[in-house]
C-alpha cells in the first residue's frame, strides 16, 4: 500500500472490520457451526481458537461462498466516493488463498504460480492466508499464519493427492485442510 494515505488505510481497515458483523448477520450459522465443529479441533494445536474461528469465517465467506464477500464489497462501493478506495475495493473482488515464501529481494514467491508479490504488513519467511489484491504486485492478507519450508512440501503432496489440476483452485478449495498440515493433529 505504498501510495495509500492514512485516511485511506483507516477507511479500508474499517471496511474489513465491518465484514465480521456482516458474516454473522448474513451467513448460515448452522453451516458455520459445523465448520467450527470439524476444523477447530484439527487446527487449534497450531493457533488459538479465536484465530481458527476467524480463519474459518473468512475462508467460508470470502473464498468458499464468495457471494457474501462480493455483496459486501458492492455495499461498500455504494457508500464511498473516494476513487482510491473504490479502485481498491474493485481489486478486492478477486480474493485468493496465498501461500508462499520470502525471496532474497523481500517479495514473496507464491506457491501456486511462482508470481512475486509484495505482502503488506508481514515479514515472516513463509506464510499463508486469505489475500486481497492491492495492485498487480501487492496483496493485503486478511489474516496470515506463519509456515515453513516443510509446509510447501506438504502442499505439493496434498495437491498431488487431490486430483485437482490447478494449484490455486486447490488452495482456495482446500485451505482448511492445508492449514491442518501445520497442526499436530494432521
Amino acid at each position: 500500500m505504498s501510495n495509500i494515505t492514512s485516511l485511506h488505510k483507516r477507511e479500508l481497515a474499517a471496511i474489513l472490520d465491518g465484514f465480521t458483523s456482516f458474516i454473522e448477520q448474513h451467513t448460515d450459522a448452522d453451516e458455520r457451526e459445523q465448520l467450527y465443529h470439524t476444523w477447530i479441533p484439527l487446527l487449534s494445536t497450531y493457533v488459538t481458537h479465536d484465530s481458527v474461528e476467524s480463519a474459518i469465517d473468512e475462508w467460508y465467506a470470502i473464498i468458499q461462498n464468495d457471494s457474501f464477500w462480493l455483496h459486501y464489497i458492492e455495499e461498500q462501493l455504494a457508500l464511498t466516493a473516494k476513487p482510491f478506495v473504490r479502485d481498491t475495493l474493485e481489486k478486492w473482488k478477486q480474493p485468493f488463498i496465498f501461500a508462499g515464501h520470502r525471496t532474497p529481494e523481500g517479495t514473496y514467491s507464491c506457491w501456486s504460480d511462482g508470481a512475486k508479490w509484495q505482502v503488506e504488513n508481514d515479514h515472516a519467511a513463509y506464510l499463508t492466508g486469505v489475500a486481497l489484491p492491492l495492485d498487480d504486485h501487492s496483496v493485503l492478507l486478511v489474516h496470515s499464519f506463519q509456515t515453513d519450508d516443510e509446509f510447501e512440501e506438504l502442499l505439493e503432496d496434498g495437491f498431488a493427492e487431490s486430483g485437482k489440476t490447478e494449484r490455486q483452485a486447490y488452495l482456495n478449495e482446500c485451505y482448511l485442510k492445508c492449514l491442518s498440515f501445520l497442526s499436530d493433529n494432521s
